[in-house]
């Protein structure tokens, strides 16, 4: 299974080292990297640093459940949300932190009460995203970068962590609709990761919407290709916060002219949605 391998990849096998989920506003990489997080069955820190408790409690109630996530909402604002209260409350593996801008000092800090609550290491950390740290040094651009990196490949060997950090792309490929290549990568950073997977919509459609291209644009113990010629499409269900593996080809029992409606449709709804993001 596609999914499978790629969470194996990014977690169990990458111990001690740093991962890198690239991609545009909006495209889901919170929505893969918190996947990964919690069906990976690792104990860890979810640093959430770009989006709130909120937001991520319904997302990771969605995840759990397979409940679509305007149900959840409903039944928050209804005062009916007993039955994701609990499934929230049993699931303890991931401690997660909500500073909306950590400092180095903070995410060591966060890192070792972990180890004295549990008496244990975190087996996977996760940044979300890179571009929210503050460094205290003064660094900006490629050198506060730079220096975020090699501070979390450091904290990566001393702990024997997966360390996966979320990141933003530029250019053209800020679109979020077309392959990425390595070099489309903000800052420049890709020195120091292990793995870097970057995240784009493909021209597949599922009864989900698009389907989500996985790019393995940097893969030091595999294969991988810089120019974005690497990839695997998974379904990305956002309604559910479920991404999982394709299972045959999209549309395939519709008539042409009720897939084709299907498709004009869910295009224009996700340009409203990518437009609402950009305004916010």
């Amino acid at each position: 299974m596609v999914w499978k391998t790629l969470a194996e990849a990014t977690v169990h096998v990458r111990r001690s080292q740093v991962a890198m989920v690239a991609a545009a506003p909006g495209v889901g990489k919170s929505a893969f990297t918190l996947n990964l997080a919690i069906r990976s069955g690792c104990r860890g820190i979810y640093m959430s640093a770009d989006s709130d408790e909120v937001t991520q409690a319904i997302r990771a109630a969605a995840i759990i459940t397979g409940d679509r996530v305007f149900d959840i909402e409903a039944a928050y604002k209804a005062g009916k949300a007993e039955k994701y209260d609990k499934v929230l409350r049993e699931y303890t593996k991931m401690w997660f932190d909500f500073d909306a801008a950590p400092s180095l000092t903070h995410i060591e800090e966060e890192v070792m009460a972990y180890a004295y609550a549990y008496g244990r290491w975190p087996e996977l950390i996760v940044l979300d995203n890179l571009a929210n740290v503050f460094d205290e040094a003064g660094g900006e651009g490629f050198t506060g970068l730079e220096a975020t990196m090699s501070f979390l490949t450091d904290l990566a060997r001393k702990t024997e962590a997966a360390v996966v950090v979320l990141h933003h792309v530029v250019g053209d490929a800020e679109s979020g609709d077309q392959p990425l290549k390595l070099k489309d990568i903000r800052g420049k950073i890709s020195k120091l990761q292990t793995l870097i997977l970057g995240l784009a919509y493909t021209d597949t459609y599922t009864t989900s919407g698009r389907a989500l291209g996985v790019y393995v644009l940097k893969n030091r113990s595999g294969k991988a290709s810089a120019s974005g010629d690497l990839s695997v499409e998974l379904n990305a269900d956002l309604d559910r916060m479920l991404i999982t593996d394709m299972e045959g080809r999209a549309g395939e029992n519709l008539p042409d002219a009720v897939w084709d409606d299907f498709k004009q449709e869910f295009g224009e709804e996700h340009l409203r949605e990518r437009e609402a993001h950009e305004e916010v």
